[in-house]
């Protein structure tokens, strides 16, 4: 692999595909510094494009630790008003964004719940108009990730260093189809295929689904004029977008009111520098009433915490297990990367366009026809091979749609 290429073509590829950075656009990088060689790829590309301005937003993990480490805990419960500021007038603005995760998934694995807790919900409620906006897709935004060596170590024990750090992009160009000659065309045979699972899905119009496994046994109710989603959609101004590479999944927001059973995860969750594994939740009427987790017990009990919200589901995806980043065996630690080889849940706050018209009602109003509110969405992944889903219609008929893992119809 020649390093300089791959990483210019990767960063070509998400600034044509993910983002479609518009003459003239300003766009905001968010990322590590870890990723630096990166970044500076991707500006290079937007400007190329045509991009006015490129601000690049770096943090460093190292000296995070340190804060957590030394900061006294209203440190981090503190709402910073310039900081709203600044995201309301890029939201104005319509600036692009693109965050780049590259950190290592256990970086803040000794750091004080009580801190990641406060750390959470101040940063829920100093983001909520920009998750409101991202949801309503109001301008252009991505999530990528670029591996350092820690986290290519995790990921690839017997490796070291930057054979690790190597390794690990190796795998990720293969998710993010940057590995084929044509990756623009790749990702649009591969949009095609996605979208035309949540247009049968659409058709389909079921009332609610049930899942069952060795490790979950859940129903879970759909909103009346629910909408699944593919890869690729269009922001406010029709531009086309990725907002996720990788992805593998048809996605919706589920009735936030109508989840009863037991959902346990498959993959560890990585969530605000901690790990979170063999969980279980229990809904009743929509509502977390119990869990369970042989790790990160604390960091769960206080996401769940985080407010009313966070209890209740926001999402449910699709994904086979047949799929490429199953296939390849790797646990990335990373939800963008792992929530791509899994079936998955995400608590917290739905998305306003999984349901017809929803970009033109309130929140109040969203929330009324069973769309979830909450400072968070977390991802978690429950899907395996042994799952099966049945569609179940409003008279109670069913017909199988996942099957050992994998698609049906």
């Amino acid at each position: 692999m020649n390093y300089i290429e791959t990483v210019e073509k990767y960063a070509q590829t998400v600034v044509t595909v993910g983002l479609n950075v518009q003459p003239g656009q300003t766009l905001v990088i968010n990322a590590d510094i870890d990723a630096i060689d990166f970044v500076r790829a991707v500006t290079k590309a937007a400007y190329e494009r045509g991009a006015h301005n490129v601000i690049q937003k770096l943090t460093d993990g190292p000296s995070r630790q340190l804060d957590f480490e030394y900061a006294p805990v209203e440190v981090f419960e503190t709402v910073k008003q310039y900081k709203i500021d600044e995201i309301n007038d890029f939201i104005e603005q319509k600036v692009a964004h693109l965050r780049i995760y590259s950190q290592t998934p256990e970086l803040l694995k000794d750091a004080a719940p009580d801190k990641i807790a406060a750390l959470a919900k101040a940063s829920g409620e100093m983001n909520k108009d920009f998750a409101r906006a991202v949801g309503r897709y109001d301008f252009s935004w991505c999530i990528v990730a670029f591996p350092n060596d820690k986290w290519g170590e995790l990921v690839f024990p017997k490796e070291k260093g930057e054979a690790a750090k190597l390794k690990l992009l190796d795998a990720m160009i293969k998710a993010v189809r940057v590995d084929k000659e044509d990756p623009v065309q790749a990702w649009k045979e591969h949009n095609d295929n996605l979208n035309a699972r949540a247009k049968r899905l659409n058709e389909l119009n079921f009332d609610k689904l049930h899942y069952y496994s060795e490790r979950t046994d859940v129903e879970i109710g759909l909103t009346k004029g629910h909408r699944w989603l593919g890869a690729s959609t269009k922001n406010a101004d029709g531009v086309e977008i990725q907002v996720n590479m990788p992805t593998e999944e048809v996605f919706t927001s589920p009735d936030y009111r109508r989840v009863n059973g037991v959902i346990g995860n498959t993959r560890p969750l990585a969530y605000q520098g901690a790990i979170i594994d063999d969980f279980k939740l229990t809904f009743k009427d929509g509502v977390v009433t119990d869990f369970e987790a042989g790790q990160g017990y604390e960091v769960l009990k206080n996401l769940l915490n985080n407010d009313e919200g966070a209890r209740r589901l926001g999402e449910i995806a699709l994904v086979p297990d047949d799929s490429p980043i199953s296939n390849s065996g790797i646990l990335y630690y990373n939800t963008l990367y792992d929530e791509n080889a899994s079936c998955h849940v995400a608590l917290g706050r739905s998305f306003p366009n999984a349901i017809e018209g929803g970009k033109d009602l309130s929140k109040d109003e969203l929330f009324d026809k069973g769309l979830n509110h909450s400072l968070v969405h977390v991802d978690f992944m429950m899907g395996s091979s042994d799952l099966n889903i049945d569609g179940v219609y409003e008279d109670g008929s069913t017909i199988p749609v996942f099957k050992d893992g994998n698609w049906v119809i």
